[in-house]
């Protein structure tokens, strides 16, 4: 049985007024969006954060590099694939080699980026590049000076078994092994 899914796609989108600045912390800033709609004055919240990189490191025996990763939001360990953000006048490939070297002591000969996501954009204008590095080479990590974590391997299967079990994972790492697996285990 086939169904048909019929989606109105709405032609008008919404006026921004202003972006009113409400404070900066060390990483995000957070903003007002004014918006007008249909007459209608509607204010959104607006995390401003930028691009940002994740990254699906796999060894040549079909195990992924993942890191496990205290982070202080969730107050928690939480299992994780590298990722971090595209710093000032960095393109994409070079932030995803330097992430996939500070946190995990590797470097890519071949890195293939398979998507681009938005994160949470009730809220936040953060947009994720995800990538595949093959041909892995240990080099050491030199993580940031206040990241916690280390190194954990796994295979993909193994990855995923964790979830719904004591431990906490994190969205985009589920995303990203669950695209890498549809894309190049099938």
């Amino acid at each position: 049985m086939v169904f048909e899914v019929r989606v109105r796609i709405l032609e008008e989108a919404p006026n921004i007024i202003s972006d009113e600045f409400l404070c900066r912390g060390r990483r995000v800033s957070l903003y007002r969006r004014i918006v007008m709609y249909r007459g209608r004055r509607l204010e959104k919240d607006l995390v401003r954060f930028g691009k940002a990189v994740v990254i699906v490191p796999v060894l040549d025996d079909g195990r992924i590099v993942f890191v496990k990763q205290w982070r202080a939001a969730a107050n928690a360990w939480l299992l994780e694939l590298p990722a971090g953000r595209v710093e000032l006048g960095e393109d994409l490939k070079e932030a995803a080699q330097r992430e996939l070297r500070e946190e995990t002591g590797y470097i890519a000969e071949e890195l293939t980026q398979i998507a681009n996501v938005h994160v949470s954009p009730g809220y936040s204008d953060e947009i994720q590049t995800i990538f595949v590095a093959r041909k892995l080479k240990h080099v050491g990590a030199s993580p940031e000076a206040g990241e916690i974590l280390h190194v954990v391997f796994m295979r993909p299967e193994e990855f995923l078994s964790t979830v719904n079990t004591s431990a906490i994972v994190d969205l985009k790492s589920l995303a990203a092994t669950l695209l890498y697996m549809k894309l190049f285990l099938t």
